[in-house]
């Protein structure tokens, strides 16, 4: 049962980084903070649910219904909940692949026409330096009348 969580705990519970937590957490009010006994800044469970819904994902585990009398967890509710943080992580996941792969192709693009410029330009230069040799073996006379 989580009550109070450090920025790298919250990130290992929520999937994601370290910096993204951070940056959330430098955006809640100092009420869901407080330090640890080593200085540590952690979030209080206020805080924590406050993260939930930013992230759209449950990491408190005591809202798990407990019958008072047998301590029987309801695993079914469990279960739906892991399934769906689960499958929206997976959806997170899947978003950011498809953001990574049209930036790769930009990327690509943008190789292809630098590589393209670069053979242009060897080329340009190439024939500038054939012209100059050509300027070069040609006699005086030839070059001041441009024959």
């Amino acid at each position: 049962m989580m009550i109070n969580g450090t920025v790298t705990e919250l990130a290992e519970a929520f999937g994601v980084t370290r910096q993204a937590i951070n940056n959330r957490v430098k955006k809640l009010e100092d009420e869901y903070l407080s330090k640890n006994e080593r200085g540590v800044t952690v979030v209080n469970r206020e805080g924590i649910v406050i993260l939930e819904k930013h992230y759209g994902k449950t990491i408190l585990v005591d809202d798990v219904e407990e019958d008072k009398a047998t301590g029987a967890v309801d695993f079914e509710k469990l279960i739906s909940q892991l399934l769906t943080d689960k499958n929206k992580e997976i959806e997170r996941l899947n978003e950011q692949i498809v953001m990574k792969d049209s930036q790769i192709a930009e990327k690509d693009k943008q190789l292809d026409q630098q590589q393209q410029l670069t053979a242009k330009a060897l080329t340009e230069r190439e024939q500038t330096l054939i012209e100059l040799a050509d300027e070069k073996s040609k006699g005086f006379f030839a070059r001041l009348f441009k024959k």
